[in-house]
């Protein structure tokens, strides 16, 4: 199936995609101090290592946003897709969105990770918070050190100034006051950054609240292609909700798996494991051994405690080169493997 050749195109691709840049902090002219969404401030800021210092860094393509893999502000190794609309209501009641107005400043504080979360930052805004029609740059002074993503220096925090429009008006989230900052990079292994709220002040708000009055920049052409690209994405989708329901993984970081790869990979290919247990199941990717795949299923729960209960090929031949399951009530069958390939992908990315 597609999730599982995407899911292993994404393992292999993971290692590689590091990120690098956290926004701690955003103070505007007054109010509380915000900072980025899904930043866990209590995440060690004194190494470089994937785990745990990358973790809730964003990694923000506009590849993936054109793909409706992620929302406008993208994703965290740790967390998956960022829900804009979800993550804004929270930090309201957090009481975390730093106030603005009109050419006003915010200082921005970016924890610089390692090499390739350096600047120079681009800074936009969007002023309906979450609908992401109508991006609008924001000007940066005293950016972050480097060239094309990348600098020496590495477990540092820099501060840069981000300078709101002369005329601007956030219209956005449950107050009808909110706009969201989108900073970002350009590494090429990123673009890293992140999104924080902004309350504005000084602003007329939301002032017509009835449906007809939400305005839209979608094209015909537009909505037509994100109709062909959601029917390609949602076999991968389903598959990953269902695993995530059965192997207790997180949904959103096993979707994002499944899609982030835009090249579809060969057929199914299901992750070869190396069974304990005492029987000899040996059959085809879909049984998996003597008996059939809802034993062998049941029995692959039973004796799975140190890895994989079976070996599955999963390809259209469905080869199955297992040991068998602890009661020898036959292998692992695909599905299986595709569950314990989502538990593995936890544990890469805790």
């Amino acid at each position: 199936m597609l999730y599982t050749s995407s899911l292993l195109a994404f393992i292999a691709l993971a290692p590689s995609v590091r990120s690098h840049g956290v926004i701690l902090k955003a103070v505007g002219v007054s109010g509380p101090e915000g900072q980025g969404f899904l930043v866990d401030q209590n995440l060690a800021r004194n190494c470089t290592t994937i785990s745990p210092c990358q973790q809730d860094a964003t990694i923000i393509r506009d590849s993936e946003i054109t793909q409706n893999i992620v929302n406008s502000c993208g994703r965290t190794e740790i967390a998956g897709n960022i829900d804009v609309g979800e993550q804004t209501e929270l930090e309201l009641a957090a009481k975390r969105v730093t106030q603005v107005t009109k050419g006003s400043t915010i200082a921005v504080t970016i924890h610089q990770v390692n090499a390739d979360g350096a600047g120079p930052y681009e800074c936009d805004l969007d002023q309906s918070s979450n609908a992401a029609v109508n991006f609008v740059k924001l000007q940066v002074a005293n950016n972050v050190p480097g060239a094309n993503g990348l600098s020496q220096a590495k477990e540092q925090d820099f501060t840069i100034n981000v300078k709101m429009p002369a005329d601007f008006n956030c219209f956005g989230a449950s107050t009808g006051d909110i706009c969201t900052v989108r900073c970002r990079n350009n590494a090429v292994a990123g673009p890293f950054g992140g999104c924080f709220a902004v309350q504005q002040t000084d602003g007329t708000g939301r002032t017509n609240t009835s449906a007809a009055a939400v305005d839209t920049a979608q094209t015909l052409s537009g909505v037509l292609a994100q109709v062909e690209q959601n029917k390609k994405d949602l076999p991968a989708a389903i598959a990953a909700n269902q695993a995530a329901g059965a192997s207790g993984v997180d949904e959103g970081l096993l979707a994002i798996s499944a899609l982030v790869s835009s090249a579809p990979v060969a057929s199914a290919t299901a992750v070869a494991g190396n069974g304990k247990g005492n029987g000899k199941g040996n059959r085809n990717g879909n049984n998996g051994g003597k008996g059939n795949g809802n034993t062998g299923n049941a029995a692959g729960n039973t004796g799975n405690a140190a890895s994989n209960a079976g070996n599955a090929n999963g390809n259209a031949k469905g080869n199955g080169n297992g040991n068998g399951n602890a009661n020898g009530k036959g292998n692992a069958n695909a599905n299986n493997a595709r569950a314990r390939m989502a538990r593995g992908l936890g544990k890469f990315l805790a």
